[in-house]
């Protein structure tokens, strides 16, 4: 990638602490991953035009358009950048930034943890559903899979905490980024309507996710599913007895494997060489820890860019279930409110079909005053309803740690 120049506003070496205090009224987008740290600034053209609404299909040829429409006036380094819905509950919002501004991933030491000066006092917190109702969501789900062709179903809950004031944005992004220093922390700002309706305030997309959806660099591809979780105690040794008790679990051995399963279906005809480990490795977050596989492939044909990959591959049964149409009819079904952009994908392509795409999770929306954060868990056979439960609010930590209001999981359970 094109070294940019820094950031007016700076005087010293641009690097990824700089990115972050760069955070402003004018970003579009901040995108830090473990290779590199991005931020954008304005938006020059979006895609789909609003007027226009093409298909998801026809996206990748679009973005080809305005990419290659964006060279003829010399060399450029400016990706199209954004995210893409789990459905059509919301907006799919791509676009290419009046700026964009790069440097390496953050090391240790380059952020500090502040707190966000919340009370949970003043914080109205509403659960949808109520743990009960979730927990009849997954037995029914388990009572379809038991009675038809579906073997996963990826049921989701939401918090919506309700602040007097607004968030600061950028303390929440820089504990994100404090905590989940090896993952993808991504902001980034929605054309949607606020979330509480009561004006016209500029909504944002705020997560720290552990799950790389796909990587293209030049003719290389990388996707790292996850899928069969358990939550971290803290302990050391509870840990390692929790992370030898996953590799060992044949629940979440099967669930992982639908997921690896249907990620090579979809790159093994669009690779001519696909290394595919034979058993999950551990990947652990500030809260969980993950069964990881790890797929590194070299592609056939140079016109397979980033996002093509992305949208072949999106949703995988980590984030939806496994077949993906009955799954998304139960989903549909069974959960009580719009994902939107919750298990989505966020990431960016450019001209040379480059990129990188990071799956929406471990996530929230916000308008300044209203947050809504998302968890889900896996439903296979196997599951109980009690467990997945307790998988949703061991995942519901990352944001509210970052938050300062870790507390509250004892009154989402």
């Amino acid at each position: 990638m094109s070294t940019i120049s820094p950031l007016s506003c700076l005087n010293s070496v641009l690097d990824a602490k700089h990115l972050l205090e760069a955070y402003n009224e004018q970003t579009s987008c901040f995108f830090a991953t473990p290779a590199q740290t991005l931020l954008a600034q304005g938006i020059q053209a979006v895609l789909p035009s609003p007027q226009k609404g093409f298909s998801r299909q026809d996206l990748p040829r679009q973005a080809k358009a305005l990419l290659t429409n964006q060279t003829r006036f010399g060399p450029s380094s400016t990706p199209l950048i954004g995210a893409i819905p789990f459905d059509d509950s919301a907006q799919i919002h791509l676009f290419l930034p009046e700026k964009i501004y790069r440097t390496g991933p953050f090391e240790k030491g380059h952020t500090v943890f502040n707190s966000t000066g919340l009370d949970s006092n003043q914080c109205t917190l509403k659960m949808v559903p109520e743990p009960l109702n979730y927990m009849q969501g997954v037995d029914k789900a388990l009572e379809q899979i038991q009675h038809s062709e579906l073997r996963k179903v990826v049921l989701s809950r939401a918090l919506e905490l309700s602040f007097p004031t607004s968030l600061d944005l950028c303390r929440l992004l820089a504990n994100l980024v404090h905590n989940n220093r090896y993952g993808y922390t991504y902001l980034l700002n929605l054309p949607s309507p606020p979330l509480s309706g009561s004006d016209g305030s500029c909504q944002t997309l705020i997560g720290a996710s552990p799950e790389l959806l796909i990587r293209r660099r030049g003719m290389q591809v990388e996707a790292n599913p996850l899928a069969g979780s358990a939550p971290r105690s803290g302990d050391l040794k509870i840990d390692r007895q929790r992370a030898h008790e996953l590799l060992n679990s044949d629940k979440d051995r099967r669930e992982h494997m639908l997921v690896v399963d249907a990620i090579v279906e979809t790159l093994r005809p669009l690779c001519n060489e696909l290394d595919i480990p034979s058993s999950p490795c551990i990947l652990q977050t500030d809260s969980m820890m993950h069964l990881s596989t790890c797929l590194r492939g070299t592609l056939r044909d140079a016109n397979s860019c980033a996002l093509s990959l992305a949208l072949a591959l999106h949703p995988t049964p980590a984030v939806c279930g496994y077949p993906s149409q009955g799954a998304y009819a139960a989903i549909h079904e069974i959960e009580p409110f719009a994902r939107r952009y919750f298990a989505g994908i966020v990431g960016w392509v450019n001209s040379q079909g480059d990129g990188e795409w990071a799956v929406t999770i471990r996530c929230g929306e916000t308008d300044g005053e209203c947050l809504r954060l998302y968890a889900g868990a896996g439903i296979v056979a196997g599951s109980t309803a009690e467990k997945e439960l307790a998988e949703t609010s061991a995942k519901f930590r990352t944001m509210l740690k970052a938050l300062g209001l870790e507390h509250l999981l004892d009154m989402a359970t």
